[in-house]
């Protein structure tokens, strides 16, 4: 069934709660994977994080740079984290606002695929990225938690239309209110937080 996505300020507190691993890959997980899909074609995002639809089990669906279809992972854990990059990273639960984050340019993960099947692997890059933001969520961070200088935060706007008639967006400093209300929900991790 589509979900709602649980967004701050009105679900803070859910959102920073961790999340359950699950014993078992039944009717339980198999409710959740159809929630999943069932949002997904609902939002524009790279991955969906159980708690942003309601759920505590620790689990996510996301699309990879290659992939042709979503997928879900139960269980999943980052073993292994090296390099750094910085780069965008916004959030369905924070909407709005957006600003570089430095993550892990290199990850392995383990985790169970839809079928409950053990997985590693190794992700890089814009792949990277995506798999510790939604690991992030299932820890009870949000990104705003890994921004460095706020100074560095946005908020799109709509621009003039490109060559093929799509609309393009232009990045604009967030206002002085805008970082406020970041600053009053955001929990700062040190600096040394991307090691795993």
């Amino acid at each position: 069934m589509k979900q709602k996505i649980w967004m701050l300020p009105d679900k803070s507190d859910f959102l920073r709660q961790r999340t359950t691993k699950l014993k078992t890959i039944g009717s339980q997980a198999r409710q959740l994977a159809e929630d999943f899909f069932d949002t997904w074609d609902t939002v524009a995002a790279y991955g969906i994080a159980a708690p942003q639809i309601g759920s505590s089990l620790r689990s996510f669906i996301w699309k990879g740079k290659d992939m042709e279809e979503p997928e879900v992972i139960y269980n999943p854990k980052i073993i292994r984290a090296y390099g750094e990059l910085k780069d965008y990273d916004g959030c369905l639960s924070v909407p709005g606002v957006y600003c570089p984050t430095r993550r892990a340019e290199v990850v392995e993960l383990t985790g169970l695929d839809a079928e409950g099947r053990p997985i590693r692997r190794k992700y890089e890059g814009f792949d990277a990225r995506i798999i510790q933001h939604e690991v992030d969520h299932l820890d009870g961070v949000l990104f705003i938690d890994r921004i460095d200088d706020l100074s560095e935060a946005y908020t799109l706007k709509e621009g003039p239309e490109d060559e093929e008639g799509d609309v393009t967006y232009i990045q604009v400093p967030a206002d002085e209110e805008i970082k406020a209300w970041v600053e009053r929900f955001r929990r700062p991790l040190p600096g040394y937080a991307l090691v795993w």
